[in-house]
């Protein structure tokens, strides 16, 4: 009967925001494994490789041959990411799961961008007022956020969102039994 080796477990950093290529390339010079998910997306009008979890990296350690300390006091970093002090190891099967949704992502050209225009009405896709209608009002930069105009519980409120989760609402193609609606502006999805 063979003995499995366990595998070094992977383990969660919280960065400073923007700070993730500068904590990579110090973890590396302390001889770790660092992954940095990054795909392809639109930022600042360019199509660039970007962190697909923004402010977020992992780092494969062997806990009682690497002081935590060793991550956490290196400039950028704020901490690992913990439950009481006791840092939380990832499943190998996580890592390669988002490895493969990577490289699925980037050969497909990145992650799909959405142009909205001030005022377009659309519906959010997650949480806990998924389905509810918004009016897009901007975005906000440097982040892929934005804020939409909701309206809930009788009034009408400005909500700061992630970008990913709205999506333009789909206009009805007919009135029923087959006629068609005509909009004024010819756009019809």
């Amino acid at each position: 009967m063979t003995q499995k080796i366990p595998e070094t477990p992977w383990y969660v950093v919280f960065t400073k925001p923007q700070k993730e290529l500068q904590v990579v390339s110090l973890l590396e010079e302390k001889q770790l494994v660092v992954f940095l998910p990054e795909v392809y997306q639109k930022y600042r009008n360019k199509v660039q490789l970007r962190p697909l979890f923004p402010c977020y990296l992992f780092v494969q350690m062997d806990l009682d041959q690497v002081e935590l300390g060793t991550v956490n006091y290196t400039p950028g970093v704020i901490k690992v990411v913990s439950n009481e002090n006791t840092p939380l190891p990832l499943r190998h099967e996580v890592i390669e799961a988002i490895r493969e949704e990577v490289k699925r992502l980037n050969e497909s050209g990145g992650l799909p961008t959405e142009e909205f225009k001030e005022g377009e009405r659309v519906r959010l896709r997650s949480g806990p007022l998924a389905g509810m209608e918004a009016v897009f009002l901007k975005h906000l930069a440097p982040r892929d956020r934005a804020i939409v105009l909701l309206r809930f519980l009788g009034r009408e409120n400005q909500v700061e969102i992630d970008i990913s989760e709205i999506e333009p609402k789909r206009r009805r193609g007919t009135r029923g039994r087959g006629r068609k609606i005509r909009y004024k502006d010819k756009k019809n999805d």
